[in-house]
């Protein structure tokens, strides 16, 4: 980060628009945004980017608190986030909006996650949101954490994709009383085993 979030994103964005610009470059640029941007600074790289981006890391703030103490989850991601839905609305983004959530590292449950990943799709039209594997790093004060298992990981995506693609809700989902996948069950199969009054489908309408 060079000198303050503002900073940085005011030379990343001077880097976009001579690209853009002096170069004529034509193909894929993602722009990552930065907690506390300028709208100002949003709706100009809204107009050069394809993709704008920005981090919620956590499904809310408390478990933000122990993963980043520093940010502002309301005041700061998610108004980031409205922010870039708003210059979406005004100049759609060719490749959308995407957020990211870091998995396993503060506690929250699956059912935590895929509510916040249900709401962001359906309020603000997001493209994706992205799910990493918490691993822990030495000399962080997260180190003596357990690493998240990449199964976690990979069952949230499956789910993701019937929010995403199906038109799911969290609500539809099989979690375990504590909140989480059933890490033994793809999702789509737990909902069908809870759901035998669903079956058999014609096939040519389903």
């Amino acid at each position: 980060m060079v000198e303050s979030p503002q900073r940085s994103e005011e030379t990343m964005l001077k880097t976009l628009q001579i690209i853009r610009r002096k170069y004529a470059y034509q193909g894929y640029a993602h722009f990552k945004v930065l907690p506390g941007t300028d709208e100002s600074l949003i709706r100009e790289a809204g107009r050069l980017a394809d993709r704008l981006s920005i981090n919620l890391e956590a499904p809310s703030e408390r478990y933000l608190s122990r993963l980043a103490p520093n940010k502002d989850f309301s005041r700061e991601l998610l108004r980031g986030l409205k922010s870039i839905a708003e210059v979406s609305k005004e100049k759609p983004l060719s490749a959308g909006i995407t957020t990211q959530l870091v998995v396993g590292a503060a506690g929250e449950t699956d059912r935590e996650i895929l509510d916040l990943s249900g709401a962001l799709y359906q309020d603000y039209r997001l493209r994706r949101v992205y799910y990493s594997a918490f691993m822990p790093v030495l000399d962080t004060p997260l180190e003596s954490e357990p690493p998240c298992l990449p199964l976690r990981e990979l069952r949230l995506y499956q789910a993701d994709f019937l929010l995403r693609r199906y038109g799911f809700t969290s609500e539809e989902l099989s979690f375990t009383r504590a909140g989480y996948l059933p890490l033994e069950q793809d999702p789509k199969l737990a909902w069908a085993l809870k759901n035998p009054s669903k079956f058999p489908v014609e096939i040519s309408k389903a």
